[in-house]
C-alpha cells in the first residue's frame, strides 16, 4: 500500500511539474510578411520573393518585456537568384532592428528603432483591444493555445509601383483606412499578458499573430524558462516621439527619398 502511494505521488509531481506555469522567460517568433499583399505590379513581383522571413524574441517576466530583432547573419540572400540588386528593391526587405519594451503595469510602450541612418524611441500607451475569445485550441511551440480574434483598423496603407512612368489616376486617390481581421493564439500555459509588438491584453502569452489572413503572421517557434535578465531594460536612445509623430516622420522621409531617387524607380505612396 505504501509503494502505490508513493507512486502516486511521484506521478502526480511529474504531471505538475510538466503543466507548470512559466512567469518568465523567452520566447523566440519567426515573422511571414506576405509582399504580394503590397506589390501589384507584376515586373517587380517576378524580381522579389513572395515572403520576407524574419527573426525575433520576446524576453518577458511578470513586469516587464522586450520583444526584438533577432540578426541573422546566415540567413539566404532573398535575391541571389533574382539578378542582385535592382532598382532598390532590397529597401523593402531589410528589417530596421527595434526593441519594443512593455511595462505591463503601466501599460506604457518604450520603442527603439533604427531606419535610415537614424534613431527614433517611440514612447506611447497601449491601446485596449476587445477580444472576442473562442473555445478552439491548437498547439504552438509544445503549448496549447485558444484563438481571440479583433478588427483593427491599420494605420498606413502603403502601396508600390515599379517603373518611373507617369502618375495613373490610381496615385492620386486616397485609400479609405482598411479594417482587418487579426487573429492570435495565446496559452494559459504561461499567465503573463505579454505578446509580439503591441499585442497583449489577454490571459495569457500571445504565441501566434495573423493579420488579414496570411499578410503577416508572427508564430512562436520555441518557449525558454531562462532569459538573460539583465538585457530586459527600457530603451532610452533615439528622438522621442509618440506612434502619431513616427507614422508622420516616415512619410516624409519616404517621400523624400522618391523625389530625390532614392528608391531606384520604386514609388512608394503612404497614407495615415
Amino acid at each position: 500500500m505504501k509503494k502505490i502511494i508513493v507512486v502516486v505521488a511521484c506521478m502526480v509531481g511529474f504531471f505538475a511539474s510538466a503543466t507548470a506555469q512559466v512567469k518568465e522567460g523567452k520566447i523566440s517568433y519567426e515573422q511571414k510578411v506576405n509582399m504580394y499583399r503590397m506589390i501589384t505590379d507584376p515586373e517587380m513581383r517576378a524580381r522579389v520573393p513572395e515572403f520576407r522571413t524574419d527573426k525575433f524574441e520576446l524576453l518577458f517576466n511578470e513586469q516587464a518585456s522586450l520583444y526584438r530583432t533577432v540578426v541573422d547573419d546566415e540567413a539566404p540572400d532573398p535575391f541571389a537568384n533574382n539578378g542582385g540588386d535592382r532598382g532598390g528593391n532590397r529597401f523593402m526587405f531589410r528589417m530596421p532592428e527595434t526593441a519594443t519594451y512593455t511595462d505591463i503595469n503601466t501599460q506604457m510602450q518604450y520603442e527603439a528603432r533604427a531606419m535610415f541612418e537614424k534613431s527614433f524611441l517611440i514612447v506611447d500607451s497601449l491601446k485596449p483591444q476587445q477580444w472576442k475569445i473562442s473555445d478552439v485550441t491548437k498547439t504552438i511551440a509544445k503549448h496549447v493555445c485558444k484563438k481571440a480574434t479583433t478588427m483593427i483598423t491599420q494605420p498606413q496603407q502603403m502601396r508600390m509601383r515599379f517603373g518611373n512612368g507617369p502618375r495613373n489616376a490610381e496615385d492620386t486617390v486616397k485609400p479609405k483606412p482598411k479594417e482587418v481581421e487579426l487573429t492570435v493564439w495565446y496559452t494559459e500555459d504561461i499567465p503573463v499578458s505579454v505578446g509580439p509588438n503591441s499585442y497583449t491584453g489577454l490571459p495569457g502569452a500571445i504565441l501566434e499573430v495573423d493579420t488579414d489572413n496570411g499578410a503577416n503572421i508572427i508564430t512562436a517557434t520555441e518557449v525558454v524558462g531562462k532569459y538573460p535578465k539583465k538585457e530586459l531594460v527600457q530603451p532610452t536612445k533615439g528622438e522621442k516621439m509618440n506612434r502619431a509623430q513616427f507614422q508622420d516622420a516616415m512619410k516624409k522621409i519616404m517621400e523624400d527619398m522618391q523625389k530625390g531617387g532614392g528608391m531606384g524607380g520604386m514609388r512608394i505612396r503612404v497614407n495615415n
